[in-house]
């Protein structure tokens, strides 16, 4: 599926980067610029690979207590975010990648192209997210944070 990004939207994203910096676990965001054509971000490199490829790679199976790390890395940054008023709507195994290659290298949340700002009494009703990870409420088209869940 082909998705076709405005200019506007990319704008929105880098308005949200700016707002949400200052995270351990959220890639870092330096810079934005543009051109005639197209807007340019400037982030962390993250050379760690992404989650679901480390889940792979281990067969599936993560011990209780490497399990209990990256959870605890999903849990502290989407809290974050939500904190901020950010609901971030596309959560996943692909959306988060390792700093480095490291066995317990720290992981940062990425992809922020459906983030959004929202109130706490707000009520989101697009369609947005990858299908095998949306929530329910997100198909019923009446969602807050609780959907980043």
């Amino acid at each position: 599926m082909t998705m076709v990004i405005s200019i506007e939207d990319v704008r929105k994203e880098v308005k949200i980067l700016k707002a949400l910096s200052g995270h351990s676990n959220l890639v870092k965001f330096y810079d934005a610029c543009e051109d005639a054509l197209n807007v340019y971000i400037i982030m962390e490199l993250c050379e760690g690979g992404e989650l679901l490829d480390r889940i792979l790679s281990r067969g599936g199976r993560y011990n209780e207590g490497d399990a209990k790390i990256i959870v605890e890395q999903i849990l502290k940054v989407v809290a974050f975010c939500h904190l901020q008023g950010v609901v971030h709507r596309d959560l996943k195994p692909e959306n988060f990648l390792f700093s480095t290659r490291e066995e317990h290298s720290p992981m940062k949340i990425i992809d922020f192209g459906l983030l959004d700002f929202i109130r706490p009494d707000e009520r989101l009703n697009d369609i947005v997210g990858s299908a095998y990870y949306v929530a329910p409420e997100v198909l019923h088209r009446s969602y807050s944070t609780e959907a980043d869940m």
